[in-house]
């Protein structure tokens, strides 16, 4: 993408960020996930797909990535990147209504979710709703990984799922905090 910080400037509402995530961010995120066994993966926040490259990497030929993003340009950057690959799907719709969107294809539930929305951009009553869709969205045993830059939702990650495991990857700009939360 010419650049990124450009576009992320320019809806940096959405964005939430002025550059890609780092290597070191992006392994973090996606360490010790069950990529062997998964079989639908949602991602939210495409961005220039650095995720959504990573994610294809480590995913099974027989795995479904749909991945959300609401930035028209960070959307056709990304159909673009990934037009060769049967296996993936990238809808220009919010990650708000992701249930709607996925129920409408006929698919009810994910074993893998990751999120790159800035959540501390959203109010609390937004931030619980797409939470709780999350927790009923994924399959027993699911997880959902979101990295942020603050603790500011961690309790209420711990509010909606059975299990929370936070760390830090300090080697991006800025420093964000990764939360891998499990369902039962």
């Amino acid at each position: 993408m010419n650049s990124f910080f450009k576009e992320a400037l320019k809806s940096l509402k959405t964005s939430g960020t002025i550059k890609p995530s780092s290597k070191y961010l992006i392994n973090n995120c996606l360490k010790d996930l069950p990529f062997d066994k998964a079989k639908t993966i949602i991602e939210f926040g495409a961005g220039d797909g650095c995720f959504t490259r990573e994610i294809s990497k480590r995913m099974r030929k027989d795995t479904m990535l749909y991945s959300f993003e609401i930035n028209k340009k960070f959307y056709e950057y990304s159909c673009s990147q990934f037009e060769n690959q049967n296996n993936i799907k990238i809808l220009n719709n919010s990650a708000l209504d992701f249930d709607e969107i996925l129920s409408e294809k006929t698919i009810y539930n994910a074993d893998i979710i990751i999120s790159s929305l800035p959540l501390s951009l959203l109010n609390n009553i937004e931030v619980s709703r797409l939470l709780n869709k999350i927790n009923k969205y994924l399959k027993s045993g699911g997880v959902f990984v979101q990295y942020q830059y603050s603790l500011g939702k961690f309790y209420q990650f711990k509010d909606v799922f059975y299990y929370v495991n936070m760390s830090l990857t300090l080697i991006n700009i800025p420093p964000a905090f990764v939360f891998k939360c499990y369902k039962y």
